[in-house]
């Protein structure tokens, strides 16, 4: 009876400190090592947002940014007022494809004379005929230049003629200086291409076989 009694009050065995010593280290080795990966992941998207976004090509996450030509101006693919055409269509009296920077649409000039000559219609100007009574002749239209452009463009048809060969003979003047003669009819319009550089005064004139005709302007334009 009494070795039974001291066999059961005697206490476990003390833990093995070797193992404990073993199972730290390897709790300690999980910890840090997963820290450590974090840390790696962090610092990789850091050196991802401070390298290669800010390197990124315009439309791969870089903002993009719409340019013009032409004179310096705004950036929004709009041009400034009384700037060139930067929409990539043809100007007013400007062929597709050709650049007519800084070009005046003739119709926003207030004639000087003959302004009851002729009429503006979407940018066109239209040129009915004179009566053909001896006060008149032809008609004449005069615009102040005052040496501020180098062209006059625009395309020259006949929009109302007794026939498809009925012609209408257009005159252009710088001056008093003849710059351009064409003469039109329904079927053989024309382009006009008169240099007014350094000009003060335009003067258009037209005269036609019959007074029921009428010549026409199309979108004509005052080149820089």
């Amino acid at each position: 009876m009494r070795q039974e009694t001291r066999a059961g009050t005697e206490s476990a065995p003390a833990p093995d400190d070797g193992k404990v010593a073993a199972a730290v280290s390897t709790w300690i080795q999980v910890v840090f090592g997963g820290l450590g990966v974090a840390i790696a992941i962090v610092a990789l998207v850091i050196a991802y947002y401070a390298w290669v976004r800010p390197h990124a090509p315009a439309g791969e996450g870089g903002d993009q940014v719409t340019t013009t030509t032409g004179a310096a101006g705004p950036v929004s693919g709009q041009a400034a007022p009384g700037e060139g055409n930067v929409s990539g269509q043809a100007a007013p009296g400007e062929k597709p494809g050709e650049k007519n920077e800084r070009a005046t649409p003739l119709t926003e000039l207030t004639p000087t004379a003959g302004g009851s000559s002729v009429q503006a219609r979407s940018g066109d100007l239209i040129m009915p005929c004179a009566s053909g009574e001896s006060d008149d002749r032809q008609r004449t239209v005069e615009y102040d230049i005052l040496g501020r452009y180098a062209a006059l463009r625009a395309g020259l048809s006949v929009s109302k003629a007794r026939d498809d060969e009925t012609s209408l003979q257009i005159k252009i003047f710088a001056d008093g200086r003849q710059i351009a003669n064409h003469v039109v009819t329904r079927k053989a319009p024309a382009t006009v291409n008169a240099p007014i550089a350094g000009r003060q005064k335009l003067r258009i004139q037209w005269t036609c076989q019959f007074p029921d005709g009428e010549a026409e302007l199309r979108a004509p334009a005052l080149a820089r």
